[in-house]
């Protein structure tokens, strides 16, 4: 789909289109944006662009963090990103429909304020664009800044290309969004940030775990285990739920995310032979699970047996890697269930 409304695309012209593309593709649907790529195809659109920046919103922090940037001196853009925005100017970029030319006649002449006459001027930028990148019509979820060395380099051509690009950048600069799940799960799938604060994931309807404060203490155990994701079954008051933690270190904000689903338990698990399957994932002898469990070695074995029936299974070894891969596992603080067991044969190439 083209990020040009069509009625844009036909008085563009076609470098500007072919640039739109561009940008398009770069932003793509995986993982990670090529924001390098992004910036390649603004330049080929605008090429008197000497520096440009983008910068999202963390509704957590309560303020903009930068995604990604080329051009501007370390100073500058961090006051683009944190005080700009605090400005009166600022506040009129917000409110504005459309991107604000530098040589806009609003109610504050930004050529005027301290900010450029202090830091843009003196560094050799002489134009300027600012766009405030909404999903829909009021909500801001980054800004876009954009500087050249010449007056008179940006117009009204450069306000429709920048502005019909905005909607697809807002879609990928939110420091809340995780693309990790708009690549690996389906819409079934609920999300929140458990650290470093409970937050939703944009775009997913927050997971009703997240009030959980053990859920929360595990991922505390997860995020200092240093691998990338586990998945697991959690109780909670209206059933099971299948769980992957996944820790998040790319990107301007870090922390853990918590995936959860309803568990329909397919194979028909029982809460014991969960803890068994946990037992043969944490590596350990019938004696030590049946030690752990306070049951009979004899008991384990049953339900070993068991096991391996439900899961399709010939030995232990391959209900421990079934168990593990489908997350047939009760995590605990201690114990057989303590993560740092589980996690030894996570596949580091999952995400």
């Amino acid at each position: 789909m083209s990020i040009y409304p069509h009625q844009e695309a036909r008085s563009m012209d076609t470098t500007r289109v072919a640039s739109a593309v561009r940008i398009g593709a770069a932003l793509g649907s995986g993982a990670h944006v090529e924001w390098e790529e992004v910036f390649a195809g603004l330049r080929s659109a605008l090429p008197q662009m000497c520096a440009v920046q983008i910068a999202g919103w963390d509704p957590v922090a309560r303020r903009f963090v930068v995604m990604a940037e080329d051009g501007y001196n370390r100073s500058i853009s961090q006051e683009l990103a944190h005080e700009l925005p605090r400005t009166r100017w600022g506040g009129q970029l917000f409110d504005s429909a459309r991107p604000l030319l530098m040589s806009d006649e609003v109610e504050h002449d930004f050529r005027e304020s301290p900010h450029y006459q202090e830091r843009l001027r003196p560094a050799g930028f002489e134009d300027g664009l600012s766009a405030a990148l909404k999903l829909g019509r009021r909500q801001v979820v980054g800004v876009l800044h954009m500087n050249a060395p010449v007056r008179a380099a940006f117009d009204e051509d450069t306000r429709d290309f920048v502005e019909s690009v905005g909607q697809a950048l807002a879609r990928r600069v939110d420091p809340l969004h995780c693309p990790k799940f708009d690549a690996w799960f389906g819409p079934e799938w609920t999300a929140s940030w458990l650290l470093p604060t409970v937050a939703a994931v944009a775009g997913r309807t927050p997971s009703p775990l997240s009030g959980d404060p053990s859920l929360r203490a595990l991922a505390e155990s997860f995020a200092a285990l240093g691998v990338r994701t586990v998945p697991f079954l959690w109780p909670s008051r209206d059933g099971w739920y299948r769980v992957r933690l996944i820790r998040v270190s790319d990107g301007p904000r870090g922390g853990v995310v918590a995936a959860s689903t309803p568990f329909e338990n397919p194979a028909g698990l029982t809460a014991r032979e969960l803890d068994i399957a946990t037992g043969l994932v944490a590596g350990l002898s019938n004696q030590a699970i049946a030690e752990s469990l306070v049951v009979s070695r004899r008991t384990v074995e049953t339900y070993v047996e068991r096991l391996l029936g439900k899961l399709d299974c010939q030995s232990r070894g391959e209900a421990a890697g079934v168990a593990a891969r489908a997350g047939y596992l009760r995590p605990s603080p201690a114990g057989m269930g303590e993560l740092s067991r589980l996690t030894r044969g996570s596949d580091p190439n999952w995400l």
